[in-house]
């Protein structure tokens, strides 16, 4: 059960919890739970890399080990000598928005400059372009 300890109501119940685990003498695991990125933010970046992929004449798929290529320190990990990309679902909102803008940096040097999340009539011009670039791509 994940509980809110910012709130009053859910703190008390949480620990009350805990208590019944500590008098059962229970084994339990606590952990901190960081937020994870927004749907928002999810989908923006999901948008960018399929823009830059449409532009480069990149899948989908591709352009994704692009963003993570481009954004390797956050990204690559090593495990028995092999090299493996961790998952983006594991960012954090903030690690989110750096490789974000690593990306949008990158893709500029290179000379597609991506939208910001507030030009909405180019995001949807965008999307627009990624569905008809979809039978290619």
């Amino acid at each position: 059960m994940k509980y809110n300890l910012a709130d009053k109501s859910e703190k008390s119940q949480a620990m009350s919890y805990f208590m019944k685990l500590v008098n059962k003498k229970s084994l339990v695991e606590v952990k901190k739970i960081s937020p994870k990125r927004s749907l928002s933010q999810n989908s923006y970046l999901h948008l960018l890399i399929g823009a830059f992929g449409a532009h480069f004449g990149y899948t989908i798929d591709e352009a994704k080990i692009v963003y993570k290529d481009m954004n390797s320190s956050t990204f690559l990990y090593e495990k028995n000598g092999r090299k493996f990309y961790r998952s983006s679902a594991d960012l954090t909102k903030e690690d989110m928005a750096k490789t974000i803008d690593t990306f949008m940096q990158k893709s500029a040097e290179q000379g597609y400059t991506l939208p910001l999340a507030t030009d909405q009539e180019w995001l949807r011009q965008i999307e627009n372009e990624i569905e008809r670039s979809r039978y290619y791509l």
